[in-house]
């Protein structure tokens, strides 16, 4: 396309001048309008073109890519956007991971990266708002895709649901096609979000697996039967095994290594340069400087256990870390009580989670008494067991050094469904001790009657 503007030439009048310049300045609209009516024909031959410089290996693809998704933006050309919210606490590769995977699987030329405020679902305050957007703007400066932050709910604050962004963003990016982006793990509970159905009305939603879940294509089958006119659309989707508890355990733990392969380089080295995720950092060192290395690194197995698993049993990351760090706590030091002290029956053995409870009050400062008890029956169980308590209690019996005969077989089903890994393992230890001619603990005897009870 060629362009032709007038200009004035250097023997014309001031008022002659001052014409020939607003008609070249007309003229110069004119022709922005035109290539602009022209481009989106440009637009299919230019996204080939792109993905041929891609599949070849182009350097420059990405920043041409970006550059054209620019402009697209500038001139409010209709695109293909994914929209990803969450809490980024903080933001990591398989946040990127799936960012590449959902664009290749849905054709979308850019995402909107929307932070949350404050999470309705989390049991515990996030990270100040401020600096997870810092860390989301370093991450989008260099994760090499197109991604867009927008900061749209700051007004809902205090707080933001689905019911009430998605609408807006709807008609905030008007003429784009728009699909909402979310985990298994949020599908599972989606009847129970606020106001569920003008979410499913207000835009496609892709699901990524969270875990190992096999089953999201019945459970977006039924949701598209439950709402009429819904699109719920499984992703193919390869997690890297990442989380946000992940890599905030690491960082708790003194894992730098760990902090960084997680994180992409400039927002791995705020979040050290920061001291980002360190609350913790004391209670690890003395647990460390008090436990003999092989109960310590069982302690810390079992920790990343926990909060690996957290979203499964609806546990915040802290309730969830420090129960789980400090189950074992007092067992170098266990019986701390005379006898008389335990529970009626209570085998030597068993006195260190009621010690643990104790230490974790007196010693470690928690106040939190749901994190006590969590500590308190992690090796017996107890009738009226929490999901906070049926957590800490598998963590101690799968984290990853466990080697008996099952505990595969108790790993899947934990990752299915807490309450029915926690039964199983009480069958299996009662007649475990059974068979030794050993008596199961009172607590553990009437745990699985009660868990039987519910089934």
């Amino acid at each position: 396309m060629i362009i032709a503007v007038r200009a004035p030439t250097p023997a014309a009048k001031p008022g002659e001048k001052r014409a020939v310049i607003s008609a070249a300045v007309t003229d110069a609209k004119n022709a922005v309008n035109k290539f602009w009516n022209f481009m989106p024909k440009l637009l299919p031959e230019a996204e080939l073109l792109f993905a041929r410089s891609a599949s070849c290996g182009g350097g420059n693809f990405n920043r041409a890519r970006m550059l054209y998704s620019l402009l697209r933006n500038s001139y409010n050309i209709p695109m293909k956007t994914g929209v990803l919210g969450g809490t980024f606490d903080p933001v990591h590769l398989d946040h990127l991971q799936l960012i590449k995977g959902a664009t290749k699987a849905l054709g979308l030329q850019r995402v909107i990266l929307l932070p949350t405020l404050n999470p309705p679902h989390k049991k515990e305050p996030p990270t100040p708002y401020a600096t997870r957007l810092e860390m989301l703007k370093i991450f989008a400066s260099e994760c090499g895709e197109n991604v867009v932050i927008d900061e749209l709910e700051r007004e809902f604050a205090p707080k933001a649901y689905a019911s009430e962004t998605l609408p807006a963003l709807v008609k905030k990016y008007a003429g784009d096609q728009l699909y909402y982006i979310i985990g298994s793990d949020s599908l599972r509970k989606f009847t129970e979000w606020k106001n569920p159905e003008i979410v499913a009305s207000s835009m496609p939603i892709a699901v990524y697996p969270r875990g190992k879940d096999d089953e999201i294509e019945a459970e977006t089958a039924r949701l598209n039967a439950m709402y009429p006119g819904a699109r719920f659309i499984p992703l193919p989707y390869k997690s890297n095994g990442l989380s946000s508890s992940d890599i905030r355990f690491k960082s708790e733990t003194g894992d730098t290594e760990g902090v960084k392969a997680a994180l992409t380089p400039n927002v791995a080295a705020f979040v050290i340069e920061r001291g980002l995720y360190l609350s913790y950092s004391g209670i690890v060192d003395r647990l460390r400087s008090e436990q003999p290395e092989g109960l310590f690194q069982h302690s810390l197995r079992s920790a990343e256990w926990a909060v690996t698993h957290a979203w499964l049993a609806g546990t915040g990351f802290s309730e969830s870390f420090l129960s789980a760090l400090l189950h074992d706590s007092a067992k170098p030091f266990s019986p701390m009580f005379p006898r008389e002290s335990y529970p009626e029956g209570t085998a030597p053995p068993v006195c260190h989670q009621y010690d643990g409870a104790y230490r974790a009050e007196h010693d470690f400062g928690i106040p939190d008494k749901a994190v006590r008890d969590a500590i308190m029956y992690h090796t017996t169980a107890r009738p009226g067991m929490t999901k906070l308590d049926e957590l800490v209690y598998l963590a101690d019996k799968l984290e990853a050094g466990r080697d008996y005969p099952g505990v595969e077989e108790l790993r899947k089903l934990a990752s299915e469904d807490l309450s029915r890994a926690v039964y199983e393992s009480l069958i299996r230890t009662r007649e475990y001790l059974i068979n030794k001619g050993e008596r199961p603990d009172n607590l553990t005897l009437q745990a699985a009657e009660w868990y039987n009870r519910k089934k």
